[in-house]
């Protein structure tokens, strides 16, 4: 398994455990503790944990071997499948407030806040999926 398989599957583990402590939080802060839908969203404060993902290069010892062509070419096709998903999403969440509050309605800024850390969550998580998707899940040799 070479870096890049590491990083992609330490990755998806981050995800995972960000999305799944954040859900958690919410559902025990609103039934358990009875707070309010809104105040109990304060549990998505795990997503926190995502921003460890990005320490990932500096967990993984550099390959001796170095970059080849096909390791750079998983790597733009990985990119490329990732941005890819996420415009169409994107532009979904940007034009959903017009059809659901009307032209002139209004927008809550945590909307916005939303859109950025699901926005950062589905290019990760399909990047990561793809790298992995593309080096074939494993190694031949293991």
């Amino acid at each position: 398994m070479n870096k890049y398989q590491k990083i992609a599957r330490f990755t998806l583990i981050m995800l995972g455990l960000a999305l799944g402590l954040s859900i958690t939080a919410v559902l025990v802060l609103r039934f358990a503790v009875e707070m309010s839908w809104r105040a109990s969203m304060a549990g998505f404060a795990f997503i926190g944990i995502m921003g460890f993902s990005r320490i990932r290069p500096s967990l993984f010892k550099k390959d001796r071997c170095g970059l080849d062509e096909r390791d750079l070419l998983i790597k733009q096709k990985a990119m490329v499948a990732a941005y890819w998903s996420f415009w169409p999403l994107f532009v979904l969440a940007a034009m959903l407030p017009v059809f659901v509050y009307g032209p002139d309605g209004m927008v809550s800024v945590q909307y916005l806040c939303w859109m950025v850390f699901g926005g950062m969550y589905w290019v990760l998580l399909i990047y990561s999926i793809a790298i992995l998707n593309e080096y074939g899940w494993r190694t031949k040799n293991e």
